[in-house]
């Protein structure tokens, strides 16, 4: 009788913790997820991306516009980053410089950010009117875009930016920001007249 009665009392707690399961939501229940480990996109310190292409660079000058620009790789303490510099001009509907970087590679079209919670950057710059710009395989007309604002300092910072603060360009956009089909990011200086210096050491999705 003792025995019985012992093990009467052992399997209570399994019996209260098998009706607390039967009522409980299965998302308390579920295991936590393992956080999404970091994609770095580049730190340059190659020539290519960790995707395999290539930075570039262009200006308003492809549709009429009066801005220039230098950018390439720049080394710095034995360390290389990205170096974008020019002066943007407003002249002829223009005002821009950037310097983009395609996703798609290996036979993909897109690039699947869907996992991250936005973008990392390690950058610095002279002055304000830095921003992010992403296009998706929806974007099709070349002024259709998202963009978020790149807040810079004259010293090495890293910036989060989180997919919220991605808002339709200036031009709109058809299509809402689908994050499974990102084609290309980019760094540029925009909407405003002025010198621009912008160096970027690391970009990633984190």
């Amino acid at each position: 009788m003792m025995k019985a009665a012992f093990l009467r009392r052992a399997a209570l707690p399994w019996i209260a913790l098998s009706l607390l399961a039967a009522f409980l939501p299965a998302s308390l229940l579920a295991q936590p997820e393992a956080p999404v480990k970091a994609f770095l996109v580049d730190d340059f310190s190659s020539g290519t991306s960790a995707l395999g292409t290539s930075w570039e660079g262009f200006t308003d000058r492809v549709m009429g516009g009066k801005s220039d620009m230098k950018v390439g790789l720049a080394s710095e303490d034995g360390r290389l980053h990205l170096a974008m510099s020019g002066n943007v001009s407003l002249a002829n509907n223009g005002g821009f410089i950037q310097a983009r970087l395609m996703l798609a590679s290996k036979g993909k079209s897109a690039f699947d950010a869907s996992a991250y919670s936005g973008m990392r950057i390690v950058a610095r710059g002279q002055g304000s009117g830095y921003y992010l710009f992403l296009r998706t395989t929806g974007n099709v007309l070349p002024w259709s875009f998202f963009m978020a604002p790149l807040p810079v300092t004259q010293e090495w910072t890293e910036i989060l930016v989180p997919w919220s603060r991605f808002t339709k360009g200036d031009f709109g956009s058809f299509f809402a920001l689908d994050l499974r089909k990102l084609s290309s990011i980019a760094v540029v200086a925009y909407k405003k007249a002025f010198a621009a210096a912008l160096d970027v050491r690391e970009i990633s999705f984190y």
